[in-house]
């Protein structure tokens, strides 16, 4: 028997959110400067993951509860974050019965 595919989480951004969580991360700059350039590069990412043979699960991030997420457990609201918050939420997500 086969294990099942691994699931990702990749954070992901509303088009209206995209300006003010480039204020709420502590590291704007690992990000492109427009939404339309990040929606470009994580569809790309999406697309190579999922052919890789991964599950990807889209973890939308919002400003304010990233911001109390990262408060709650003291951590910097920057690109580990994102990641640990995207595969926490992923994993809630794809462990439902």
């Amino acid at each position: 028997m086969t294990a099942p595919p691994q699931v990702v989480g990749l954070p992901w951004y509303h088009r209206d959110d995209y300006s003010a969580l480039l204020l709420v991360f502590s590291d704007p700059d690992k990000l492109p400067n427009t939404f339309d350039a990040w929606l470009e590069h994580a569809e790309g990412l999406e697309k190579q993951l999922r052919a890789a043979g991964f599950v990807v699960a889209r973890a939308w991030i919002r400003p304010a509860p990233f911001a109390a997420w990262c408060g709650e457990r003291d951590i910097s609201p920057d690109q580990q974050a994102r990641l640990e918050f995207a595969n926490e939420t992923a994993r809630q997500h794809h462990s439902r019965p």
